[in-house]
């Protein structure tokens, strides 16, 4: 994988995660472009790299976005993004055998079960957290179940968005410069061949 394409990639979906979300947003609940991109590139690479891209971009979401207010400033808090995706990407790994990789659909379908883990983690940890004297969660009074509840919501819409940055990614490919994947097809007289795909 070119590693430059994926720092301009994230960054880009960073960006436009924090600039529509307003616009995109329907009852609290809005879609993550940077979430869809780590499926993207966890469904085309190896595992390792796609750990490391899953912890980077998770990095980053944490540093994007407040998760405590305070009387002073609000604070940022590096970990929950970063391992969630970490364990989603894990996931993703898994399932990607079955899955046509470079079909949209399969690209919205694996975002989608990449954010659940993500928010999984996420509430997970927050929730371990908010045990503590002063230390609220993000979402204020409300249950941890209900929390995850809309983390349930954000992976159908993650989802949804998905498909349509999947076709988009999908263009993009040989920017990427992701290692080729070898299979075994029959031909008609029996013997296999090995083509690249």
């Amino acid at each position: 994988m070119k590693w430059p394409t994926f720092l301009v990639a994230v960054l880009v979906a960073i960006v436009a995660d924090a600039s529509l979300t307003g616009a995109l947003e329907v009852g609290g609940i809005w879609p993550r472009l940077t979430i869809g991109l780590v499926a993207f590139v966890a469904l085309n690479t190896d595992p390792l790299t796609a750990t490391w891209v899953a912890l980077l971009a998770g990095g980053l979401m944490d540093l994007s976005e407040p998760s405590m207010t305070g009387p002073r400033s609000p604070h940022f808090l590096l970990g929950p993004h970063a391992l969630g995706l970490a364990f989603g990407v894990q996931a993703l790994v898994v399932l990607r055998g079955s899955v046509i990789r470079r079909n949209p659909l399969a690209m919205g379908a694996m975002a989608g079960v990449l954010c659940l883990a993500d928010g999984l983690v996420w509430v997970a940890l927050w929730t371990v957290r908010s045990w503590y004297p002063d230390s609220p969660a993000p979402w204020g009074d409300a249950s941890s179940l209900g929390q995850f509840g809309r983390q349930v919501l954000q992976s159908l819409s993650t989802g949804i968005v998905a498909v349509g940055l999947g076709w988009l990614l999908t263009k993009s490919l040989p920017l990427w410069g992701f290692p080729s994947v070898l299979s075994r097809s029959r031909t008609q007289g029996g013997t296999a061949r090995i083509t690249r795909q």
